[in-house]
């Protein structure tokens, strides 16, 4: 209270102004039309779309925005009943966004056919630095997909394949791969 009879009407003007609102860099979407909304802003690095049921229409448009979107480095999308059509679309996304560098695509119903979309995006040289793939319905088919993206690629990137039919041996080759692509 005294400060504030001592200052100038000027200092007061610009205590009192207000100032615009900065969009979040993180954003814990309500449901894709949010997500979208938020994403088209261009200042959010971070989206979380778990458990919102947005499937393979949402990845779909999801990837539409990846394409031209800048400023997203983390995209959580665990648990939306996503396919391997819906991988598909992300895929292809990820092959033209230079910005994303962490995947969550856990407890989905991603098959080899969607595992083999990713490593097509990884062998690329996509951003992406980390993977999660768990729970979902990949088999040896798609991890040795992964496996030699990784090795022509030299891409390094944590990837996280566990409760999934992906046989201990890729896992353990995908393992060294990682670690000599990191020397």
């Amino acid at each position: 209270l005294a400060r504030q009879q001592h200052c100038s009407p000027v200092g007061l003007a610009m205590v009192m102004k207000p100032t615009p609102m900065k969009p979040p860099s993180k954003v814990i979407a309500r449901n894709l039309e949010h997500a979208v909304e938020a994403l088209k802003t261009g200042c959010v690095r971070r989206m979380d779309l778990r458990y919102r049921k947005i499937g393979d229409r949402g990845a779909e448009c999801l990837s539409e925005i990846l394409l031209a979107n800048r400023s997203l480095e983390k995209l959580e999308l665990d648990f939306n009943g996503i396919s391997s059509g819906g991988a598909a679309r992300i895929a292809e996304a990820l092959t033209m966004n230079s910005t994303l560098t962490q995947l969550f695509l856990c407890n989905n119903f991603i098959d080899d056919e969607g595992a083999i979309h990713l490593a097509s995006a990884l062998e690329t040289g996509c951003a992406l630095n980390q993977l999660y793939l768990a729970g979902n319905c990949i088999t040896n088919r798609g991890g040795q997909a992964i496996l030699a993206a990784l090795k022509k690629s030299g891409a390094v990137v944590d990837i996280d394949l566990s409760f999934q039919s992906v046989p201990d041996d890729c896992i353990q080759e995908i393992r060294a791969v990682l670690l000599a692509n990191a020397q």
